[in-house]
């Protein structure tokens, strides 16, 4: 019986040769509709940044509810006016009641209470980059960050952390990363971007970096990553 280990070797062999057999991508020509084209920019971006995505149809939702919470106070305001009827006046006098100390409230009032200070989340950078690599842009959020840098050749170079130690699932080669072990993936040819997982297990946090950087420079990058004071 053929092992896994030799079937995915049977399948990558397969489609390597599936893949000559395919003219150059330069070679074909495509035109989509606008409709199609406007869909997948949109596919993509709810992929590549889902918090961004999703954030503004959250808030909706939450507006909604809260509209829907003042309306049901408000009708029960009213609800309450209508049916309480005001207490008795008696013309009694009562007898005199010896005065009591005061008594100090269970909890403090909100006003005595200093609000703790937030914790700050950490942020991981990578402190080494090719030489004339320059930062673009970053999205940082409270449990992951992406970070885009800017290569001499134009290219996009992405590094993403997240500190719940998500791990993706990715085929590869294994290399060593510091005292650690990660996934390189070359690309097929030079359109395509080398990517690079690796994680730190005693911080809990799993890396990503796509880059078209040469494997020693990758691995470097990596290495390089450190928790920002």
């Amino acid at each position: 019986m053929i092992s896994d280990k030799e079937l995915r070797e049977a399948a990558r062999r397969h489609e390597k040769a599936l893949l000559r057999t395919l003219p150059e991508p330069e070679d074909c020509e495509a035109v989509f509709s606008p409709d199609f084209e406007r869909k997948m920019k949109k596919l993509i971006f709810r992929t590549d940044h889902p918090i961004l995505y999703w954030l503004p149809r959250l808030l909706g939702v939450l507006l909604a509810l809260l509209a829907a919470g003042s309306v049901a106070a408000a009708m029960l305001s009213a609800k309450q006016a209508v049916y309480v009827k005001e207490p008795p006046v008696h013309t009694e006098r009562s007898a005199p009641t010896a005065p009591t100390a005061p008594t100090e409230p269970p909890f403090p009032s909100v006003e005595s209470q200093e609000p703790e200070p937030a914790a700050r989340a950490i942020v991981y950078r990578p402190i080494w980059l090719p030489e004339g690599c320059e930062w673009d842009r970053e999205a940082l959020y409270e449990n992951e960050g992406m970070i885009v840098y800017r290569t001499p050749g134009g290219t996009e170079a992405v590094f993403l952390y997240d500190l719940t130690g998500a791990e993706r699932e990715a085929e590869g080669r294994e290399v060593s990363v510091g005292d650690g072990i990660g996934t390189l993936l070359l690309g097929q040819n030079k359109e395509e971007l080398n990517e690079l997982f690796w994680s730190d297990e005693k911080a809990g946090v799993s890396f990503w970096l796509s880059a078209p950087f040469e494997e020693e420079d990758m691995i470097r990058v990596a290495e390089s990553v450190k928790a920002e004071e």
